[in-house]
């Protein structure tokens, strides 16, 4: 039998061998390590073992046909052929791009347990928000290395390749400056927690929402009309937002009340204060406070201060307190009086007094 034919008859014998052998590997990773990997204490192995599953098959076949291949290369006849150059550079190509991949599979699958088991237990969300970006630019990292390495072996000149990348680089940074910019607010957000996911803030433009998403692109903000307030990150850093949830939830509701002159101010002060200490959402420290600051146009004006333990029950707290301050003000005979004016009408002179 020819030489050359032998060989090739006795590589494809020693493929299919190699093919048989991964085909084994794969079901024994399926029916006995994945399924030893449920039974250990941390979920670590079952996901990094599920997810190599596929590119450790793929290693196994490229790489086996690559060993295959080389002993073809050692027939004087094949050896110095283009096509076997070309062929031998392309199963290299295939065994760095497996093996970037099986790296990055490797790096995604600890980026996954920790997001799965960790993360969710930490109080911070910046391991949430920031992990799945590092796994993307891993990704964008470990094959950009695996494409330099297959350059580097076609020795093909990198270097004008690199200084090409670094050109295009510079031009996509100034024309995607401001998404950059919004990755580098919301990774600042992220770190400096200045609001958090349920605070309550209130922006520079009045409105007054709950933040439900703290993203590395915008912030998202649950209005009380329960529309949803989208806000680039660059925009929040330089803006004053007033955070009523951080650091506790304690509120400090003032209002003015205005009372008919005449009235007895000692008396409506010890009305307004026995229905303070009778709420029971009314804070006893910091007490209430109640100042007389004003001589107004059509009444005497008073300032009330008091605090609450939650901000989300403003509103009903004002309610309740409002209502009682009416109530308690008709049976006192203490009058909150309507804007009035006093009005005289001086009468002109008398012609006849001119006339004499």
């Amino acid at each position: 039998m020819n030489v050359v034919l032998r060989s090739v008859l006795e590589s494809f014998v020693y493929f299919f061998i190699i093919l048989i052998a991964a085909e084994i590997i794969s079901r024994i990773w399926d029916k006995i390590f994945v399924k030893f990997s449920h039974k250990l204490p941390t979920r670590l192995f079952s996901i990094l073992l599920k997810n190599t599953k596929k590119p450790v098959y793929y290693f196994i076949l490229v790489f086996g046909f690559y060993l295959v291949y080389q002993r073809i290369l050692n027939l004087p006849q094949v050896k110095n052929s283009v096509g076997a150059k070309f062929i031998q550079g392309l199963l290299y190509s295939f065994n760095v791009l497996i093996i970037s991949y099986l790296t990055y599979v490797v790096i995604q699958s600890f980026i996954s347990w920790y997001l799965q088991d960790i993360a969710k237990k930490t109080k911070t969300r910046l391991d949430d928000e920031f992990l799945p970006l590092l796994g993307r630019l891993l990704r964008i990292v470990i094959f950009f290395i695996a494409i330099i390495i297959i350059l580097s072996h076609f020795k093909v000149n990198i270097t004008g390749f690199l200084a090409t990348a670094g050109v295009a680089s510079l031009a996509v940074a100034f024309a995607a400056q401001e998404t950059i910019a919004n990755l580098i607010s919301g990774f600042t957000i992220l770190v400096d927690k200045p609001f958090r996911i349920g605070d309550r803030i209130q922006l520079p433009s009045g409105e007054i929402g709950d933040v439900i998403e703290v993203g590395l692109r915008s912030t998202k903000i649950l209005s009380f009309d329960h529309n949803v307030i989208v806000i680039p990150n660059s925009e929040m850093t330089k803006a004053k937002v007033v955070n009523y949830s951080y650091p506790n939830p304690r509120f400090k509701i003032r209002m003015t009340l205005g009372v008919a002159y005449g009235s007895d101010m000692e008396k409506v002060k010890r009305v307004i204060r026995e229905i303070l200490k009778a709420h029971p959402d009314v804070l006893d420290e910091p007490a209430p406070d109640i100042f007389f600051v004003e001589f107004g146009d059509s009444s005497l004006n008073l300032l009330i201060v008091y605090w609450i333990s939650d901000y989300r029950e403003k509103f009903r707290i004002m309610d309740e307190i409002n209502m009682e301050i009416d109530r308690r003000f008709r049976k006192e005979g203490i009058v909150i009086p309507f804007p009035q004016r006093d009005i005289h009408i001086i009468p002109p002179e008398s012609n006849e007094e001119e006339d004499n």
